[in-house]
This record gives structure tokens, sequence and C-alpha cells, in this order.
């Protein structure tokens, strides 16, 4: 669902510059100036965030926080000062009226945003972490207690065997190996007794394999004694009888939770078979029939995907439904997929336009469905953590403590693969263990630094050596953080919530482009030069499009900065609504914009740009004094490699037609000549 946020200012430039921004991250802004309209207000909708400057057309900013206070104590409010407060005022804004956060203009626009962002974050999961930290932690340890059984027996073998061939040096690793793993889950999971006792026979086996102890009698007797107490420490830890390993769940996953992926069924489906393919996805459906249901339940669910039926509705309600989807705030890249029952290729520049990634025919087989399904949720964009241990169990912990703030998981526990899944997964942050078999955390991560690619990717070490030594080797390895076993599910969101947050702050920095939320040139030509090598390795075409907002440089001299501001704002969002998730959008400079369309030849592209063009002329745009205008664009077109094998090529071909485009009158596309 979409966040709401009241902006209380009389500023007309702090109020277009905070209400593009706001609106383009995705949220609804409604303004007021006069803070007595603002008050009325709250009696009929409660935002989620205020935004209040320091004046208004009728009392100043901290007298209308004041007023807000007697009337409403829990909303969050920020804050936009003019200037730097005493800090006594402060204080009287922070801790007495309850502002969340006070910012100072000039206003750094993609800081401001992020600021937003982290405040309505934290908003909305505030009121539900108590709870749900409890029930996880309950979870974890049940689960747990399920598998100590096995884990313990496991235990007791290896150190039978290990008695039985004291030369095998292997065996005695294995011990040590076991126990370090049983030390860090155990704790971690709330068996602390068990934990200590674990972390006691890890102890005996490190002096043992460093001289400092022999392998005789009394050090044998000592480690069986130390494995006695582990099924004692069991009952200490956990009382109640030993559960039961979880019913029809053989991988042992945890059962379904609610960071799993969200997709949109529109249509009429078997909700049992579907429910088949959902559990194999790892995902949770949503059902609907139709399409104001489907807007309903968009609406007040955090969508992941929405594949419509194409078969139980008219063709041009399928496609009217998506663009409506990608309509509501928050969901302008949402993932779609159309089923049909005939082939639709008269009909592709619509499903172009409204967003379609995939098409699949009906019926559709499970294993299609899975892979659709995937593929779909793979382009929403969610957080990609990499986990790299060789214990299985406390991967599995780490995996259902994130995916329950949406994080996508991936767990390694052979270290050896872990360089080709880091090529596949692609992931945003590495929790990597130190402690492996046959290798090191650290050389891992120096592998890994030595890789250009993943030079700037973010690495979190999870170990129980928790020693100076320890701590000082991951850093010289190239690690950005350090967090030891056990690990504290609150800390341990918090570090990883701080890293990704960073990370991408940095690259929103780099690589958009503030105004508009597209890719800058470089970034562009970056993810440009991608696609390219993929359409030569695999044979496969692609599109490409430059675009010029018409007699731009009037919209400024006539209307104002400002407002040739909200155009080129507008246009970008446009942009991000239309076509697919996977296709490439840029802003090439000034009031020039480019697209990349994946697999896609310029037949096909053209009637789906013709309808975005459509679109724009039909948008009334207000210049700095309210007077109404409207604009266009023109564009040229062309395809890889009909039009040119390589990118320098294809983009002056691209300016060719979009300059004959402007020749021939503008508000038009040309794609030959």
């Amino acid at each position: 669902m979409a966040t709401s946020i009241l902006l209380v200012d009389n500023d007309q430039q702090l109020t277009a510059l905070v209400k593009s921004l706001l609106t383009g991250r995705g949220h609804e802004v409604s303004h007021f100036e006069s803070g007595k309209e603002a008050i009325d207000s709250l009696s009929k909708n409660k935002p989620d965030l205020i935004v209040v400057s320091e004046q208004l057309s009728d009392i100043d900013g901290v007298g209308w926080i004041i007023k807000l206070r007697q009337i409403n104590r829990d909303t969050k409010v920020v804050f936009i000062s003019s200037k730097w407060k005493e800090t006594d005022v402060y204080q009287q804004l922070t801790k007495d009226f309850g502002v969340s956060l006070v910012v100072h203009r000039p206003l750094k626009p993609l800081l401001f945003g992020a600021q937003i962002d982290g405040e309505l974050k934290a908003k909305t999961t505030s009121d539900l972490n108590e709870v749900t930290d409890t029930e996880t932690f309950m979870q974890l340890k049940t689960r747990f207690a399920s598998i100590l059984p096995g884990r313990l027996k496991n235990m007791e073998d290896v150190v039978e065997q290990s008695m039985a061939n004291p030369e095998d040096d292997e065996k005695i690793k294995e011990v040590r190996r076991l126990s370090h793993n049983l030390k860090g889950t155990a704790s971690s999971c709330g068996f602390h007794h068990l934990g200590e006792t674990a972390a006691k026979i890890e102890q005996t086996m490190n002096d043992v394999i460093d001289g400092k102890k022999s392998l005789d009698k009394n050090t044998w007797d000592t480690i069986r004694r130390l494995v006695g107490v582990l099924h004692e420490n069991v009952k200490q830890d956990f009382p109640d009888e030993l559960p039961p390993p979880p019913a029809g769940n053989d991988d042992g996953q945890m059962p379904e939770d609610s960071s799993m992926a969200n997709v949109l069924l529109v249509g009429k489906y078997n909700e049992g078979e579907t429910r088949k393919f959902a559990q194999k996805a790892k995902v949770r459906l949503i059902f609907s029939d139709g399409l104001r249901d489907a807007i309903e339940k968009a609406k007040g669910t955090t969508l992941d995907a929405a594949i419509i039926d194409m078969s139980d509705m008219h063709s041009d309600e399928s496609f009217e439904l998506a663009i409506k989807l990608r309509g509501i705030s928050g969901l302008e890249t949402l993932p779609l997929a159309f089923i049909h029952t005939e082939e639709i290729v008269g009909r592709r520049t619509e499903g172009m336009h409204a967003g379609a990634s995939l098409y699949l025919k009906k019926p559709v087989k499970e294993p299609d469905m899975v892979q659709a399904i995937e593929y779909l949720i793979a382009l929403r964009g969610r957080p990609r953590i990499l986990i790299v241990d060789d214990d299985e169990d406390f991967t599995k912990i780490i995996e259902s403590a994130l995916s329950r703030e949406g994080m996508l998981i991936k767990s390694v526990n052979e270290p050896d693969n872990a360089l080709n899944i880091l090529e596949d997964f692609s992931p945003d942050l590495l929790l990597l263990d130190v402690m492996m078999p046959n290798t090191s955390g650290y050389d891992v991560c120096r592998r890994i630094r030595a890789m250009a690619r993943w030079q700037d990717l973010p690495i979190v070490f999870l170990t129980a050596q928790s020693g100076l030594d320890s701590r000082l080797a991951a850093f010289d390895a190239g690690a950005d953080d350090y967090l030891p076993k056990p690990v504290a599910t609150v800390e341990l969101l918090a570090r990883v919530r701080v890293r990704l947050d960073r990370m991408r702050l940095m690259k929103e920095r780099a690589d958009r482009d503030i105004l508009t939320g597209l890719l800058l040139r470089r970034a562009f030509v970056e993810s440009l030069t991608a696609l390219h090598s993929e359409a030569e390795r695999h044979k496969l075409g692609f599109s490409l499009c430059l675009m010029d907002v018409d007699h731009f440089k009037k919209v400024n001299d006539t209307y104002g900065h400002m407002a040739g501001d909200r155009v080129l704002a507008h246009f970008g969002q446009l942009l991000r609504r239309r076509f697919r998730v996977e296709d490439l959008r840029g802003r090439w400079g000034g009031e020039e914009f480019i697209m990349a369309f994946r697999h896609e030849g310029k037949e096909t592209m053209k009637g789906a740009l013709n309808r975005v063009l459509d679109e724009l002329v039909t948008i009334p745009f207000q210049g700095d004094h309210e007077e109404e205008f409207f604009v266009s664009f023109s564009a040229g077109l062309v395809s890889f490699p009909q039009d040119g094998n390589q990118i320098e090529a294809l983009i002056k071909k691209a300016d060719e037609r979009l300059y004959m485009a402007k020749e021939q009158g503008r508000r038009r596309i040309i794609s030959e000549g």
C-alpha cells in the first residue's frame, strides 16, 4: 500500500521540489499552505508522515507542531528548518514535541529522500518488531530443538570414530568443526548451556590440534563426558519434550512466513493445484477474479509480481488492469505476465506498453509456472543476501530472520561453490563464516576482493571466533563488518540494514538522476554494454530509442524552470510505469531520454512508444504562475543488429532519426531512414 505524506509549507519552490522528489519515490503527497487547513484535514485522513517547514501562510512551523501535538501525539513529523536552531530549541522539538527528524535547507534531494524512506520504514516495522521478534525466536528455538537429536548423535559418532582412529587428523578436525558449529547455533537459538559445553569441546580439540594437550585417555574421557553433558544441557535449555521434525517439510525449511514474495493471480485458478507450485517457488499467492478486486487487493498488499489470465477477461480489460496496477504508488516497477489461450502476436504492442515481461500459453505446466514466478520475483529487486557457512542449521536460522524483512536469501554450505554462486546470484550483501572445511572465510573474502566486480560488495563476517586477532584478520581480508556468534537477531538485522542502505544510497548517488529517478548516462551505458554482450552471445536482438521533449527551451522560458523540471520528472515517471521492468531507462542529458528494450524489435516498440506519446500529449502541466500547457516528444528508434552492430553506431543512428523526427514536425517516432 502506498504511503501517504502530508506536506505543510508556504514556499512554492520548496513545495515543488519536495513534492516532485517524494512522488517520484512512490509516496502519495497532499499539500496545504495554511496551518489551519492542514489541521482540519487530519480529521478526515491520517497520514503516515508529516513534513512541515518553518513558515506557513498563517502560523510558523514550530507553533503548528505544538497545535498538532495537542490533538495528535502519534504521527511522525519531519521539520524542515531554514537555519540551525539553538540546542534548547532542537531538544524541545525532538523531546517535547516528538519531531522524529530535523533537516536543514538547502535540502540535498537524494539524502532527504533516503531520510524520508528511513522514517517511513521505521514506522511500518516498529509496531510489529516486538511481536515478530518473539515469534521468530520461539520458532527458531523449537525448530533447532527438533533437529538436536540428530546433531548430537552425529557428534557422538564422530567422537567414537576418532577414538577408534586416533591418528586420523581429519576426524579430530571434524570433532572441532561440529563443536564449533554447535556452539554458535545453539547460543543463537537460546540454548546457552548447550553452547557453553560445545565451546569447551571445541577448546579441548583446539588444544590437541595446537599441541598444547596430548590425545590420551584422560583427554578422551573429558570429551566423552562433555558429549554426555550436552544431553543434560538440552533438558536445561528446553525443559519441554523435544518436538518432532516439522511435518510435511522434508527439506527442513521454515514454514511460510510474512516475508514470502506476494504474487497476485488474476483469473480463475484451481487453488489447490496452484498452491503446489507456490510451495515450490516459495511464494504466497493472492487470488483475484476481476479488475476491481485485483486493484483493491494490490492497494492493500505489498506485491512482488502479478500474473493475469487473459482468457478470463477481455484483452483490453487485461491491458487496462496491467496499466492500473503499475499506476499504483509503489508498484511502478511491478513485474507482470499474461496467460493467454492463443497467440497474441497482433497485440504484443499493447502488452509491451502495459509492461508484460512474459507471455504464458494456457494450459501452463507446473515447471513453466514456477520458472515464470521465479523470473518475475527476481525482477522485483528485493535485497539479495548470500550466506556462506558450512553449518546448515545456522544458515537456516539466519535465512528465517532475514527473510522476514523481505530479503531474498541464498545459502551456500560448501565454500568451494561460493564464487560460482556469487556470479549467478549477484548478491547485494555477503554474510561469511570464518571457520569452514578446506578453506577459511578470510581466503574467500580475499579472492572476492581481488575481483573488480565485487570490490564494493558489503561483506560481513559471522563467526564464533571473537578474539581481537580474528577481528583484525577479518578487516585485513577486506570485510566491512564483523559480528560474533551467538548472533543477536536484532543486531544482525540492524547491521545488515545499515550496510544495504549505505550501498543503495551510494549506488543512487552514482547511478540515478535525482529529478527523474532514471539511470544517468554512465550507468545506462554500462547496462547497455551488458545487454549488448548478452545479445551477441545468444544471437538475440534489442531496440534502442533516443527521445527528446519537444520545444523544451520554450517551456523553460515561458512557464519557468520549475515547470520544466516537473515535465522532466513526470516524463521519467511515465517511462518507469510503462514497458517491462527489465527494459533500461536513462536520462541522456538535459531534456533527452534513452531506452533499451531487451529482446524486442523496433516494429513492436514503435507501436508501444506511440502509445506513450499519445498519453503524454494529454497530460496538462502547470507553469510557475498556474498557466496550463502540454508537451510532446520526438524519438529515433533503432534495432540491433539490423541498424548497427556496435553501441556507438546504434546511438549515432538513433540520434540521426531523432533529428529527422524534429525536421518532419516533431511529435513522432522515426524508425527508418
